[in-house]
């Protein structure tokens, strides 16, 4: 990161009550910026807070059974819904940088028709209602999934509600700290998992890369198509990014 690209924003966000440097450290930032110019150190930040959003069991079953069913051929979808992602996701973490405001609230400033701004806040709402409510559930149901997979037992009423409870207790805890933690040590934990499953499995590369490339949709896979675009484009997502950044 760059002196320019620094001083730049400097100039164009006023704090009250705190300088840039302090205000950009104190939510996490990826960049720590000490009151001494040449000493920079590194921390995570909010982002991965944004990262355990996206691996949750929901997204792990679908791509199980898109690998189970499809193999290879559906790979191409995820390389689209990945860069259209990370588009996304840059675009809100700006807007929550630069503005100081959540995506929801910069939405509702910018657009000055009273009767637009209701439907399409309404709208929004909806869909991060509606949508977390369906992506949640996926994920309880994955989580039980696994338990059940790992243990052996069959643990139907039990388990999605000790898994939903349990996820209740974190974010009513409110801590930052706890959350940021807590779900750094569930992304390390499944990344390694997914690392040590492409050692195990050894993928065939020339499939690999085809699938990768060379887009097709084979019979009866529009629905896991639409599943895995929409386990990984996840519009709440972008209202987190923007509202931890700011």
């Amino acid at each position: 990161m760059n002196c320019k690209f620094l001083d730049e924003l400097h100039n164009l966000v006023s704090i009250k009550g705190q300088s840039f440097d302090e205000r950009y450290t104190a939510k996490g930032s990826l960049v720590y910026l000490s009151n001494q110019p040449s000493i920079m150190k590194f921390r995570i930040g909010p982002g991965i807070l944004v990262a355990a959003a996206f691996i949750g069991p929901g997204t792990v079953t679908i791509c199980t059974l898109a690998g189970a069913k499809f193999g290879y051929s559906l790979l191409w979808v995820l390389i689209l819904a990945v860069v259209a992602t990370v588009v996304l996701q840059e675009m809100a973490a700006r807007i929550g940088l630069v503005t100081q405001k959540g995506l929801a609230r910069v939405i509702k400033d910018e657009i000055t028709v009273t009767f637009f701004r209701h439907v399409v806040l309404a709208l929004i709402l909806m869909a991060i209602v509606l949508g977390n409510t369906a992506y949640e559930a996926g994920n309880i149901a994955g989580a039980s999934l696994g338990v059940e997979a790992i243990t052996g037992t069959d643990y139907k009423m039990i388990v999605p509600i000790l898994i939903g409870a349990i996820a209740f207790l974190l974010l009513f805890s409110g801590s930052y700290k706890v959350l940021e933690r807590f779900f750094t040590g569930l992304v390390l934990l499944m990344s390694i998992s997914f690392l040590l499953a492409a050692i195990i499995t050894r993928p065939d590369l020339t499939e690999l890369g085809k699938g990768l490339f060379y887009a097709e949709i084979p019979p009866e896979s529009i629905f896991i198509i639409l599943a895995l675009v929409g386990t990984t484009i996840v519009p709440y997502n972008l209202f987190l990014h923007a509202s931890l950044v700011n």
